[in-house]
């Protein structure tokens, strides 16, 4: 449910962080108690974007999710408002950098076939550097990495569902959970990109 980049860029769904704590507020208070319901509230207040939020977090300083740090659970109301409002900005925070990187290692507006194969190898090692210095590539870091690479490659043209196949493929077969990639497996992934449509 909601994987494509075009759900997630920031771009496309404007956000106001002030208005985040209110709108969480609203969300906790008229929820069903369950995460789930929250995540679906949260997805419905502020857009699709947010609906992952949850889904990015442990609390388990090792644990490689995108989201480690947050307030003490509650079952006050305020405080899980609190919480769930840091979730939801450091999920966006989140996103924001990626779109950053993205346009950084974005190919030229007029490029070639050639040209934007060779983008998106080079997009490889900044994009994994990025994953990794944010999840310390503990246990859950590769649905972040295979997210990072399947978003990038949407932005370069290829289709949502092309680039998840490709980037769940080489994440899972060159990387592992609790390994930081060696310059060997994030070559191999580079090559495999540059060279994929050839």
């Amino acid at each position: 449910m909601f994987k494509g980049w075009q759900d997630f860029d920031p771009a496309r769904h404007p956000f106001d962080p002030d208005t985040g704590l209110p709108g969480v507020r609203d969300v906790v208070s008229t929820s069903a108690g369950s995460e789930h319901s929250v995540a679906l509230g949260l997805g419905e207040r502020f857009g699709k974007w947010a609906y992952r939020a949850l889904g990015a977090v442990d609390e388990n300083s090792y644990s490689g999710a995108v989201i480690r740090e947050l307030p003490a659970y509650s079952d006050e109301p305020e405080q899980l408002a609190r919480r769930y409002t840091s979730v939801l900005l450091q999920w966006r925070n989140w996103l924001e950098d990626l779109a950053a990187a993205f346009t950084s290692l974005a190919p030229a507006p007029d490029a070639g076939v050639e040209q934007i194969r060779k983008a998106r190898a080079r997009a490889v090692v900044p994009l994994v550097t990025l994953v990794v210095e944010r999840t310390g590539a503990g246990e859950l870091w590769l649905p972040a990495c295979e997210d990072a690479i399947a978003w990038y490659l949407e932005t370069t043209g290829m289709s949502a569902f092309e680039a998840e196949e490709l980037a769940c493929a080489l994440v899972d077969s060159e990387f592992r959970s609790w390994v930081s990639p060696d310059a060997e497996a994030v070559s191999r992934v580079q090559l495999a990109i540059g060279e994929h449509g050839a």
